[in-house]
C-alpha cells in the first residue's frame, strides 16, 4: 500500500483544482475575454484569498481577542490543500495575488518620503516577484514536488524579507508549529488529495491528532511589574521639528505615570523619542534621573562617526546602555538591490539609502532591565528566525508601526511573533506605536495581553 501511495504521489494529478474538463477554443473574442478573466484574475484571486485566510482571520484575534484555534487549524488545512492541488496554469497569478494579499503594505512607508508614488510600484513589484516564486514552486503538478516546495518555503528570503512563512499559519491553531509537524500535516493533506483512494483517504486525517499541541500550560511571567506601553503618534508628525519637544515630554509623562503606578520596568516603542539622544545631554540626563526610580527601555536614534542607528536604550539606576538594530527592514532602512544600482535608484526616486549598516555578522544582543535578562529586538527583527535560535527565555520588542497603518502588517507581525514564540519557547513583550502592544506567550492558548487605543 505504501509503495502504491508513493507512486501516485509521483504522478501528475489527474484532476487538479479547476482544471478544465472540456477544452474550448480561446481564439473567439468572447472566449478570449472569459478565459483571461477566469484564469488570470477570478480563479487565481479566489484561491489566493482562500490560501490567505489563516492570516486574515487573525484580524478578529487582534481587534476583539476572538480566538478559535479549531477554525484557524481548519483554514490552515484548506490553505495547504489548495497549494497541493491548484492547477499549474494558475501558478503565476496565484503567486501574484498572494504577494499582494500578504505584503501590499510594504510600500506604504513611501507615503512619508519624497517619492510617494513608489507605494504602488513597490506593491506591484512584490506581487510580480511572488508570482515568479510560485510559478517555479508550483511548476509541476506532481504532489511530491509540491510537498517539498511548500515545506522549504519558510527558508526562502525574498527581497530581504523572510516573512512568507507558511508554517506560521499554524501559529494560532491547535497544531504544533515545529517543522516536522508541519511537513507531516502537509503529507497527510497530500494523501487526502489522492482521489483513487476514494473514501479510505479520509481515514488518514485521524493521524492529525498526533500533531495537536496539548501543551496549554501558561508560561511563567517574570516576577517584575512591567508596563508594556502603547502610543499613537502619527508618522506624518513624528519627525517634524516643531513636534519633537512635545513628543519628548509625552514620553516623560508615560515614564512618570509608570513610576506613580508602582511599575518596576517601563518599555516604550521604537524611536519613541525621534532624535539622536546620545548627543543630547539634557535628554540623557533627564532619562538617567528618572531611571533611579524605574528601569526604562526606550527606542531612539544613535549617532557616531560612521552613521545613524536605530537603537534600544536601557536606563537603569542613573546609567544607560544600548543595542543597535542588527537586521534592517528592507525598503524602510535599506534598499534590497545591489549597491551598484543604489545611485541610479536615488536619482530616479530622490531617496538615498546606505546599505552598509546591516550588521549580519553580529550575533543578537541581550540587555538587562527590571532584573530580566532579555533578547532585544526592534520591529522587523522580532520576525526574523535568527533572533530566536538560541531559545531566549524573554524578548523585548519595540516597533513603530505607524509607517504601515492601516494595513494587515500588524496582524502578520503578530502571527509571526506567535509562531516563533511557540517554536522557541520565548515570552515576547511587544511595545508599539500605532498598533496594539501585547505580551505573547509560547503555547497554543491565546494568552495575549493586548493594550489597544
Amino acid at each position: 500500500m505504501f509503495k502504491q501511495i508513493l507512486s501516485k504521489l509521483l504522478e501528475k494529478t489527474s484532476n487538479p483544482i479547476s482544471q478544465d474538463k472540456v477544452r474550448v477554443s480561446i481564439f473567439k473574442a468572447e472566449n478570449k475575454i472569459w478565459y483571461i478573466v477566469r484564469n488570470w484574475i477570478f480563479l487565481p484571486f479566489l484561491f489566493a484569498t482562500l490560501f490567505s485566510l489563516p492570516l486574515y482571520v487573525n484580524i478578529f484575534t487582534y481587534i476583539n481577542k476572538l480566538y478559535s484555534p479549531y477554525i484557524n487549524a481548519l483554514l490552515a488545512l484548506i490553505a495547504i490543500f489548495i497549494y497541493i492541488n491548484i492547477d499549474r496554469k494558475f501558478r503565476f497569478m496565484f503567486g501574484f495575488f498572494i504577494g499582494i494579499l500578504w505584503f501590499y503594505w510594504i510600500g506604504l512607508s513611501f507615503r512619508f518620503t519624497p517619492a510617494p508614488h513608489f507605494l504602488y510600484i513597490v506593491s506591484i513589484a512584490i506581487g510580480i516577484v511572488y508570482g515568479f516564486v510560485l510559478f517555479f514552486a508550483l511548476f509541476f503538478q506532481n504532489i511530491l514536488f509540491r510537498i517539498i516546495t511548500l515545506s522549504l518555503m519558510s527558508y526562502l528570503v525574498i527581497l530581504g524579507f523572510d516573512w512568507f512563512v507558511p508554517d506560521s499559519m499554524l501559529a494560532y491553531s491547535i497544531f504544533k508549529v515545529d517543522k516536522l509537524s508541519f511537513c507531516a500535516i502537509v503529507i497527510i493533506i497530500a494523501i487526502v488529495s489522492l482521489k483513487w483512494l476514494r473514501f479510505y483517504r479520509f481515514i488518514v486525517l485521524a493521524a492529525l491528532i498526533l500533531f495537536i499541541d496539548f501543551n496549554t500550560t501558561k508560561a511563567e511571567l517574570p516576577n517584575t511589574k512591567i508596563n508594556i506601553t502603547q502610543t499613537k503618534i502619527p508618522q506624518r508628525i513624528k519627525w517634524q521639528d516643531v513636534n519633537l519637544d512635545s513628543i519628548e515630554e509625552y514620553n516623560y509623562k508615560i515614564i512618570e505615570d509608570s513610576i506613580n503606578k508602582g511599575y518596576d520596568l517601563v518599555v516604550l516603542p521604537e524611536t519613541s523619542i525621534p532624535i539622536t539622544i546620545n548627543i543630547k545631554n539634557d535628554t540623557i540626563e533627564r532619562l538617567s534621573n528618572l531611571s533611579k526610580k524605574i528601569d526604562i527601555v526606550i527606542g531612539a536614534a544613535r549617532t557616531d562617526s560612521i552613521g545613524v542607528y536605530n537603537t534600544t536604550y536601557v536606563f537603569k539606576k542613573g546609567k544607560y546602555n544600548f543595542v543597535d538594530k542588527i537586521y534592517l527592514a528592507p525598503f524602510g532602512e535599506y534598499m534590497p538591490i545591489p549597491i551598484t544600482l543604489l545611485d541610479i535608484f536615488g536619482k530616479i526616486s530622490g531617496l538615498h539609502y546606505n546599505n552598509t549598516f546591516n550588521k549580519y555578522n553580529i550575533p543578537p544582543q541581550n540587555l538587562v532591565a527590571g532584573n530580566i535578562f532579555f533578547r532585544n529586538a526592534i520591529c522587523y527583527e522580532a520576525t526574523t528566525r535568527a533572533m530566536y535560535e538560541d531559545n531566549p527565555q524573554y524578548m523585548i520588542v519595540t516597533s513603530n508601526n505607524a509607517w504601515f497603518e492601516p494595513s494587515i502588517m500588524s496582524i502578520l507581525q503578530m502571527m509571526l511573533i506567535k509562531y516563533y514564540s511557540r517554536l522557541y519557547g520565548t515570552i515576547v513583550f511587544h511595545s508599539t506605536n500605532y498598533s496594539k502592544s501585547m505580551t505573547i506567550m509560547p503555547n497554543n492558548n491565546l494568552n495575549i495581553i493586548a493594550k489597544g487605543f
